[in-house]
């Protein structure tokens, strides 16, 4: 058998890399599908679009052919098609946060892919041409993920400009509109206690009424557009997300973490379908799941969390309940704020460690989605976290 040769092993790996680009962008098609509610066909929408993903792994395989001192960046038109993706995806309503864990999916599965094709060649492959083909990709994904990000952001900037520029016209319309009838109504108010006859009086009487018509109905046009810039296509980080995909999803993510302490991470079917920002919902949950994990009684022979819906008249209500450490009396009126530990003296124990910053943070993002978020707890016992929001945040609302 000869010997391995370093050329040989990095064509074979950009030739099956190439070869399979079109599966590969299915699997990631798929992964994405089960995290987010997108359509295929929005993701690769039409010809003129092309297909992002595969076109992309192909640049990903022609680009581990090249010389190490080439970089993907010189690469105009891969550049473009990653900056393509930015704004497609700035379209369908993703959020930054979004995009990062899409290319981290993204390069999970090339990194993946090619260490399985490594592990088929045996003796055949060369190890170091090996590991330089894999921290090839990872460099160009990483550089193509800075590009999608910087376009996403960069469009992103431009439409908040757009619309304080429409806020800022807006408001010399209002005062333009809302000026004259107020002048007339001061001189009228000078008027009136001059007024003499009945006749008079009513006719100064009308004339106010018309103008005091004319601004409830300026307040009115305020209110109204005040109302259409609070829904969710005004805001380009909001779309629908489906609770019981994020949930579970993060308790995937936290899979390693639960299994070294034993912990069951239930999550209920039909969690609500919520319009709001992906990125804070996932940060949620990951910091509640997380700490319901890492505190944990190892003294009971089961350790579990629920994630469920709460019947509720008002908006959307899920609990987050565990049967863990609890949380002591004298720090549940605290436990939002920042640096506010509860079982900071069992971190050895534990095999815990933070800053007290978690929960306040779940605070700061259930605020900005316009929720709330309440606990209950009884240490020894466990502790319940009890998410509520308004019911204009509801799917189809």
């Amino acid at each position: 058998m000869s010997a391995p040769n370093a050329s040989d092993t990095i064509d074979h790996l950009a030739a099956r890399l190439a070869g399979q680009h079109t599966a590969l962008a299915q699997q990631w098609l798929e992964r994405l599908e089960r995290l987010l509610l997108v359509e295929p066909r929005e993701v690769f929408p039409s010809p003129q679009l092309l297909d992002h993903i595969p076109a992309l792994i192909l640049e990903v395989a022609e680009y581990l052919r090249t010389p190490g001192d080439h970089e993907i960046v010189a690469n105009t038109a891969v550049m473009a098609k990653a900056s393509e993706l930015g704004l497609l995806r700035f379209d369908q309503r993703a959020s930054v946060h979004q995009l990062l864990r899409e290319y981290q999916i993204f390069s999970e599965i090339l990194q993946n892919f090619l260490a399985e094709e490594v592990s088929a060649l045996g003796p055949r492959a060369d190890a170091a041409a090996a590991v330089r083909a894999l921290n090839r990709a990872t460099q160009a994904v990483r550089v193509l993920e800075q590009q999608t990000v910087d376009a996403f952001v960069r469009r992103y900037t431009e439409t908040i400009e757009h619309q304080t520029a429409q806020l800022r016209n807006f408001s010399r319309l209002v005062s333009h509109e809302i000026r004259q009838p107020l002048s007339v109504l001061q001189v009228i108010s000078r008027l009136i206690p001059a007024t003499q006859t009945d006749s008079e009086s009513t006719r100064l009487v009308q004339t106010l009424e018309r103008n005091v018509v004319r601004l409830a109905e300026v307040a009115g046009m305020l209110e109204r557009l005040a109302k259409l810039s609070r829904r969710s296509d005004n805001s380009p980080s909001e779309q629908t997300v489906d609770l019981s995909a994020v949930a579970r999803d993060v308790s995937l993510q936290l899979g390693d973490m639960a299994h070294a302490r034993d912990v069951t991470i239930h999550v209920a079917d039909g969690l609500p379908m919520l319009v709001a920002d992906a990125g804070r919902l996932e940060l949620v949950m990951m910091n509640l799941l997380a700490n319901a994990v890492k505190y944990s009684d190892p003294a009971k022979p089961s350790r579990v969390v629920h994630v469920r819906t709460i019947a509720s008249d008002s908006g959307p209500r899920i609990q987050i309940a565990d049967n863990g450490l609890g949380i002591p009396r004298s720090k549940l009126d605290v436990i939002f704020d920042q640096f506010v530990r509860a079982h900071a003296h069992l971190d050895d124990e534990l095999g815990a460690q933070g800053m007290g910053l978690g929960l306040s943070i779940v605070r700061e993002c259930m605020d900005a989605m316009g929720g709330s978020i309440a606990v209950e707890s009884l240490e020894g016992d466990g502790t319940t976290f009890t998410l509520e929001w308004s019911p204009t945040v509801i799917q189809g609302r």
